[in-house]
């Protein structure tokens, strides 16, 4: 059994940190859930244990090295950034190869694709993989080595519900061989766990009772639905129609992802778009956005009052934050948009401290909260919004739900992607669900 040992860690050019006061112990077999607010320093502590600082993580560190498990595979939030090969058999192989196993011990291990619904995928260039699928696959090869010490970080965030069953299972089973520490939101990994590891809002690192930590939750949530937090928009700047005609999406003509016979979109309503991971979601969006063209069919943007072109009144936030950022601090990005009362703007969106943090060092929570402000920002009437709530702990959750359900107040239209059962129930006027190659439109019932 290792222990953590008592330290303290503080980044560079920040205050923010986290603190170790006692040891903990890690034990060979069994399932940590390492939990607390999105940006309290979850993802730090499993850098710090998997041994990345100084060389990727920069700041202070004082008392004991953390980094107790320095050859545990990692899953990390985005996990486009871990994948090396072209091709999904290639990506899959490597660990294997590293290991140095025999073709014949490598073909063994090909059920896990099938077990994670990539069966087919071996000659699939990785880089037209979903973000689940991306997920799936370095899944699948880290189970394959029969790992000791496995750190996941939010490893189904983008997993469809069926998906995320079924890797619930795996980890049941894997968690008897091995030390699994694992971060996720999802209240359905609960009755895995065996140890909680809570990071308060100080930073502070302790061992909880699960109940505990649930109570601790509850109470949070129950203060934030009496007390809810208020977000005050400006109105959309125009009224849009969005109309969808007989349209194909996809890469290819002669094998496309799906088609849409009719669907439209009107200010102030929200269209949630669902399917299975791979299905064409974010593809559908690119196109929307002017980044794909569409196989066929016509997309009919219309913005009243505007002297210029419909698609600039529209905005997509992308699934990876990092690539709306430009400037060295939060507060620039901000004042570059003529943000003028930064303090109270961030507060506003649980971003309290981060003024002085480069945005590219916050928390993936924290990224898709500042990202939220940029429509707004930009005077935008249409927003896409692609897993709005990953990695956002309960309570940010809440207040994410809040502020769409503003925004289509203030004359919004939105089209989100979710596999979040709660903030779907909670926004959509449409839902836009991909199944067998077709869109379905299916209007929300009005109760």
């Amino acid at each position: 059994m290792n222990c953590l040992p008592a330290f303290e860690f503080s980044y560079a050019r920040t205050a923010t940190g986290i603190h170790l006061p006692a040891p903990l112990s890690l034990p060979a077999t069994g399932l940590i859930w390492l939990t607390g607010a999105s940006g309290a320093g979850k993802s730090t502590l499993l850098n710090l244990i998997k041994g990345l600082h100084p060389e990727f993580i920069h700041g202070t560190l004082s008392g004991g090295n953390p980094a107790i498990a320095p050859d545990a595979l990692y899953l990390s939030q985005n996990p486009h950034t871990q994948i090396v090969h072209e091709r999904v058999g290639e990506e899959f192989f490597f660990s294997l190869e590293h290991r140095q196993d025999s073709p014949s011990e490598m073909h063994t291990h090909l059920k896990l694709l099938a077990q994670f619904g990539l069966a087919d995928f071996e000659m699939m260039p990785t880089a037209k993989l979903s973000h689940g699928q991306a997920q799936r696959l370095l899944l699948a090869s880290m189970l394959a080595t029969d790992p000791k010490v496995l750190l996941l970080d939010e490893p189904t965030a983008f997993l469809d519900p069926q998906m995320r069953a079924d890797f619930y299972r795996t980890l049941h089973t894997l968690k008897q061989n091995a030390c699994v520490i694992l971060i996720d939101h999802h209240r359905e990994a609960v009755p895995l766990v065996d140890i909680c590891w809570y990071i308060n809002e100080r930073g502070v690192i302790r061992e909880l009772p699960v109940a505990q930590y649930l109570d601790l939750t509850s109470t949070e949530l129950e203060h934030e639905r009496a007390h809810p937090q208020s977000f005050t928009l400006p109105d959309a700047p125009s009224k849009i129609t969005l109309n969808l005609s007989n349209l194909v999406i996809g890469y290819d003509k002669k094998n496309p992802l799906f088609s849409i016979a009719h669907a439209t979109l009107q200010s102030g309503e929200c269209a949630v778009l669902c399917g299975d991971n791979g299905s064409g979601k974010s593809t559908l969006l690119n196109t929307l956005a002017g980044l794909l063209k569409p196989l066929s069919g016509e997309i009919d943007l219309t913005a009243s009052g505007l002297s210029v072109k419909p698609r600039v009144q529209m905005m997509y936030v992308f699934q990876h934050p990092d690539s709306h950022f430009f400037f060295d601090t939060v507060a620039e990005e901000l004042t570059q948009l003529g943000v003028t009362d930064v303090p109270a703007t961030l507060t506003q969106f649980g971003l309290d401290h981060c003024a002085k943090r480069s945005p590219h060092q916050l928390s993936e929570g924290q990224k898709r909260r500042l990202t939220l402000l940029f429509p707004i920002l930009l005077k935008k009437s249409l927003i896409i919004l692609d897993e709005p709530t990953f990695g956002q702990d309960a309570l940010n959750a809440e207040r994410i739900t809040r502020l769409i359900q503003s925004f289509k107040s203030a004359g919004y239209a939105l089209i989100v992607i979710t596999h979040d059962p709660v903030l779907h129930q909670a926004i959509a006027d449409q839902t836009w669900r991909i199944r067998h190659q077709h869109l379905e439109v299916i209007e929300a019932v009005v109760t």
